[in-house]
């Protein structure tokens, strides 16, 4: 099939980056200071001054989100030229900060810094892989609930269409052959989502992409469809369709391929603790190409799959890149491989020299330009399935479920099928399992992430666990996580399997 439009540029802008990394880093910081030396923090920081990335990098201290928390409150209430001098046209909401969400600002310029990354990678997909995107399409990018429609300013949360990543004549394409079915932007309950989920990919014969997040978010919907195949069929009206798919739910393991003959790529997390339910996807789906999909977050994109690499390629011309390990921070161009870095990022979004916490090894240098694999969060941050909860989040949830709670409990993530927490409660503690369970449920809800999860049935409800000694518990992992070994024990501990 021809490339959609926009695809072939993008391509093209994309690999005359790759060859000069080092020049087009460079251009991209002079770039964001240029455009930004006029904001309020333009001003505070000499943006103006600034030559070179050494100049940069003495004048910003790396930041985390509670740095530039103030500044996001302004602009939320309606003041402009903040952070950036370019216009917010809206939040995206997210989780991973003390309060259990942040805001992060958007502009039409981190709108095309997301563009030079998503189109090559599509453009290359469909290089690489013709039948991908030959057929129908199914997306899941941006949770569907938010803790409110718009900021104390009316600056809206959310931009309403998930398809403007791809910027406005290729998203108009892929609309075209995007599965969308009015129930799924409804209030419901995980159960009713992953229902009209199914409904909707079965009846696609055609389908031929799948591009979620996590493969946690697939997994219960290919499991409600042999669950509640009767009521699925009985929603689907043409009779050979109907035919073909009572013959491939019947069987012990639903037979895919007869599902979806064309279906030929499902692009999600597959690495860290989205590495098991990416495997057991490969076993339901034997037929089809599972890609991992980079490090893409709301805040930033920083590597996509491209070529035949086995890890994802830098993000080269999205925004300017930092790596930061025991010893000192890098750019892009000067890593070393096979080491771990802490990942800082520069964005359009008014964010500079941002800590994301996401730690990444350089599984190789080609011409100077780092493909790079997720290793995990740097600080004590628990995600199984892109929640991100930070230990001062869990430690105020735990508060608001009973006063005390947190020297009597620890949390810790389970990666099962579906994931869930895992509540270890001192055999001394008189509330009840149940009780507390709930509670803690409703209370790590205010975590945007977590509540979507929750409600779409990726994450599983928390149980409770008790143990006579939370010390001696969280020692055996203390063995295993050298991190841990040197500090005092923490609230929210490691992963582990079920």
């Amino acid at each position: 099939m021809p490339p959609f439009i926009g695809l072939t540029a993008a391509l093209t802008r994309f690999q005359t980056a790759l060859a000069c990394p080092k020049q087009t880093q460079q251009a991209v910081l002079a770039d964001i200071l240029h455009r930004n030396r006029d904001c309020a923090f333009g001003r505070e920081h000499r943006f103006a001054e600034l030559k070179d990335y050494g100049d940069f990098a003495r004048a910003l201290p790396v930041r985390r989100y509670e740095d530039f928390s103030p500044s996001i409150e302004q602009i939320a209430a309606g003041r402009s030229g903040i952070l950036t001098a370019e216009a917010i046209s809206h939040f995206e909401e997210t989780g991973g900060s003390s309060g259990g969400a942040k805001l992060i600002p958007y502009t039409d310029g981190l709108y095309a810094a997301f563009r030079r990354a998503v189109l090559p990678w599509l453009a290359d997909l469909q290089r690489q892989r013709p039948q991908a995107l030959a057929g129908q399409l199914f997306f899941v990018i941006s949770p569907l609930t938010r803790s409110r429609d718009k900021t104390e300013g009316g600056i809206p949360i959310g931009s309403g269409n998930d398809l403007d990543y791809f910027g406005r004549e290729t998203g108009a394409a892929l609309a075209e052959k995007t599965l969308f079915l009015p129930e799924l932007l409804a209030a419901q309950t995980a159960e009713e989502w992953q229902f009209h989920c199914a409904r909707l990919l079965l009846s696609a014969e055609n389908l031929s992409f799948i591009s979620v997040w996590s493969p946690s978010i697939l997994l219960p919907i290919l499991q409600t469809m042999q669950e509640r195949q009767d009521g699925l069929l009985a929603e689907i009206h043409e009779p050979r369709r109907r035919a073909v798919l009572s013959r491939a739910l019947s069987a012990a393991q639903p037979d895919t391929r007869l599902i979806w003959p064309q279906l030929d790529t499902v692009s999600c997390w597959d690495s860290h603790t989205a590495a098991a339910p990416a495997a057991l996807l490969r076993q339901k789906l034997p037929h089809v190409w599972i890609q991992g999909k980079g490090l893409l977050s709301t805040e930033a994109v920083s590597s996509i799959p491209f070529s035949d690499g086995l890890h994802p390629i830098l993000a080269v011309d999205s925004h300017f890149y930092e790596f930061a390990d025991e010893r000192d921070i890098y750019p892009a161009w000067a890593l070393q491989n096979g080491r771990d870095y802490r990942l800082i990022v520069t964005t359009q979004g008014g964010l500079y020299r941002y800590d994301t916490g996401d730690r990444v090894c350089i599984r190789s240098m080609e011409n100077s330009i780092p493909r790079l694999e997720f290793v995990g969060r740097d600080s004590l941050t628990s995600d199984l399935c892109g929640e991100k909860l930070t230990e001062a989040f869990v430690r105020r949830a735990m508060l608001r479920t009973s006063p005390g709670l947190p020297d009597h409990a620890l949390l810790q993530g389970v990666n099962a099928a579906p994931p869930y927490y895992r509540l270890i409660l001192s055999d001394g503690h008189p509330a009840s399992d149940t009780g507390l369970t709930t509670a803690l449920d409703n209370a790590l809800g205010e975590n945007p992430q977590y509540a979507y999860a929750r409600r779409i049935g990726q994450l599983a409800p928390p149980q409770c666990a008790r143990t006579a000694d939370l010390q001696q518990y969280a020692a055996a992992l203390f063995r295993a996580d050298q991190r841990l070994a040197l500090r005092k024990t923490p609230l929210l501990l490691p992963p582990a399997d079920a």
